[in-house]
């Protein structure tokens, strides 16, 4: 009886340490799921950007002060994708927009574009140094329009095309980032080709081409600075200005782009857009006293301001 009774307690006190055994080894796995590095694949992209649509339009009937009726739209759109791991690293963005304004009556109104424009930008870099500033970069940057361009009022002639011009960019060169919303590019070797692919104004040897010809090479420095801050909780400046002068041709003359954008949230779906760009580009030539022909290069300044539905996207 005796040897019975110890032999049950045996097998209790065995059982007890087992399942004290098994519920130690439970809460170890569960403790290390719970501690184990998440799946960082996802995070190695990053994806951001905004898109606005903003209209304005006005309208008069016996208005005594004189006016004429018009309606316009505009829109943009700016898109990032950065992919970052260990020292690699490749960025896109993705920056349109076009506008247009219908003014006079309907039925016999005239047709103006506003905005137009297509620009592509993609760069892969390898980090150089620990501190997360200094890169090898490989760049190339695209640019051109979508539609027909006219000096108004005269609409029957186009002056710039899709492809006409165009701009295609390549480089190599040191990318340096000291913060998240702050990028330097230079780069002492990079080829641009101006595309003019229409043969009305390849003829015309626009846009720098000689006449008849399709495109025009270059090689030289570039420069690329690129700024996206908050300033405040509703306030975001982005800015990108590019630099870049011919080795062959004129050197020291220094082409210019430089896009301001001011954002200025009223709530999650309402913004105010301001939208300023000068570019001086020393082989365009501006028609400044229709019908004289072009007379030479000028400072190219736009500006547009809206008020419309605007989405960040995260």
């Amino acid at each position: 009886m005796k040897r019975a009774i110890l032999l049950l307690f045996s097998a209790m006190i065995l059982g007890m340490v087992s399942a004290q055994d098994i519920k130690t080894v439970s809460t170890g796995l569960d403790k290390s799921k719970t501690e184990a590095p998440p799946d960082t694949a996802k995070h190695h992209w990053k994806f951001g950007g905004f898109g606005s649509l903003t209209i304005n339009q006005a309208a008069y009937s016996n208005w005594a002060a004189g006016g004429t009726n018009s309606i316009g739209a505009n829109g943009m759109l700016n898109l990032k994708l950065r992919y970052s791991k260990n020292k690699h690293s490749w960025a896109n963005l993705l920056d349109a927009g076009y506008g247009f304004q219908l003014i006079g009556v309907t039925g016999h109104s005239n047709y103006n574009k506003t905005d137009d424009k297509l620009e592509f930008t993609t760069a892969y870099s390898y980090e150089l140094h620990k501190n997360k500033k200094w890169y090898l970069t490989v760049l190339l940057n695209f640019r051109t329009q979508f539609t027909n361009g006219y000096n108004y009022p005269n609409d029957s002639v186009p002056i710039s095309k899709f492809m006409a011009p165009g701009y295609l960019l390549a480089g190599i060169g040191i990318t340096y980032r000291p913060a998240d919303f702050f990028t330097l590019y230079i780069s002492p070797s990079s080829g641009r080709i101006t595309f003019v692919l229409d043969d009305t104004l390849s003829k015309k040897g626009a846009c720098g081409v000689d006449p008849g010809k399709k495109y025009r090479a270059e090689f030289g420095p570039y420069l690329r600075a690129d700024l996206n801050k908050d300033l405040a909780k509703s306030i975001n400046l982005s800015s990108s200005l590019e630099l870049f002068t011919d080795y062959f041709h004129n050197f020291g003359c220094i082409d210019v782009n430089w896009n301001v954008l001011l954002t200025l949230k009223v709530n999650k779906w309402l913004a105010t857009i301001i939208n300023c760009q000068i570019i001086y580009d020393d082989d365009t030539k501006i028609q400044t006293n229709p019908p004289e022909p072009a007379s030479g290069p000028r400072t190219q300044f736009k500006e547009t301001i809206g008020v419309g539905i605007s989405y960040k996207f995260h």
